[in-house]
Order: structure tokens, then sequence, then C-alpha cells
């Protein structure tokens, strides 16, 4: 249990690194067999352009924007030296929860959400209660990831950068919500 709260005392460096990659690489593969784009860091959902090249991109750049972020700003706030793996790995380890968020928006009532427009969705939601059950449900799992992303990206900017304290919430924030905004516009160049 204390694994999954603080994973960055013990994983850290290249291991943070491969680990991540690698969560990167299924949470990519996935999110194209399902259709499901990451828009930015906190967004996801459908998109015009289904080209395997645009998953690769939104991938890296949801990991890449905020890593790049958070070193640039660790350097200025943090008193240690801070290693540029460090920061890559565990922003990389930190999304590892994008794997099951990937399947889970890939499931085929979230899949139809994201396919359908707002007054479909509206009508269906109204006249099918076993679907509007199934989508209430994903739909809070989706978010307890997302939570779960963000949270293991703060101990991970607190244990790369060696932050505590204003200057770790000052490095955080800039860092994963600069970063969202910043992912979505270069993703939206894709489409």
């Amino acid at each position: 249990m204390a694994f999954l709260k603080n994973p960055f005392y013990r994983v850290a460096g290249y291991t943070s690194l491969v680990w991540g990659v690698a969560g990167i690489v299924v949470a990519t593969a996935i999110a194209f067999v399902g259709g499901v784009h990451f828009h930015g860091l906190l967004h996801y959902g459908g998109a015009p352009n289904g080209a395997w090249w645009c998953f690769v991109v939104e991938h890296l750049a949801v990991w890449l924007v905020p890593s790049v972020l958070i070193y640039l700003l660790a350097l200025f706030c943090s008193r240690s030296h801070v290693r540029p793996v460090d920061v890559l790995g565990t922003v990389a380890f930190a999304q590892l929860p994008f794997v099951l968020l990937s399947l889970f928006m890939a499931l085929p009532p979230m899949h139809e959400i994201v396919k359908i427009q707002s007054l479909q969705a509206v009508d269906r939601l109204l006249s099918d209660t076993t679907w509007l059950l199934a989508v209430v449900w994903l739909g809070a799992v989706s978010l307890l990831l997302t939570i779960w992303v963000l949270y293991w990206m703060f101990r991970s900017t607190s244990v790369a950068c060696n932050l505590k304290g204003r200057n770790l919430w000052l490095v955080f924030i800039i860092g994963v919500f600069g970063g969202d905004i910043l992912c979505r516009y270069l993703i939206g160049l894709c489409y």
C-alpha cells in the first residue's frame, strides 16, 4: 500500500523511465485500438484524426511537455541538483494509470459517448437507464484514475526535484496545468 501511495522513494531514475516508457507504449497502443485521444494531460475523448502517428504524438506530448516544464522550473526553485532522467522517469511512471484509463475509455459505452453528438447523448441517457449507469460508473472510474495520475505527479515532482512547500506547489501547478494548456495547443495542431 505504501508503494501505491508514493512509489518514487523506491523507483526513480532509469528504472522509472523504463517502466514509464513501457506504460506510455502500452497506453498508446490501447488508445489507438480503442480510438481514445489524449488532447492534453487532463483531457481525453474523440478526435477527427485517427492516424497512428497522432496517438504517438499525443502521448509523447502528454509526457514530455509537463516533464520539461517541471524540470526547467525545478532548476530555479530547487536547491538540489535536479537530473533530467529523474524528472522524465518519474513523470512517465506517474502516468502509468493512463494504461487503465485508456482501457476504460475504450469500453463501448464511453467510446459511444465520444462518437455521438451532445443532443443525441442526452436523448440516449434519458431513455436507457442501464447505459446511463454504465456511463456514470465509467466516468467515475476515469476521474479517479486521473486523480491518481495527478497525485503521483505531485509525489514525483517532490522526490525528483527535492522540493517541499511553496516551491513544490508552484512547480507542480505550473508544470501540470501549464503543461496541459501547452499540450492542448500542440496536440491541436495534429488535427
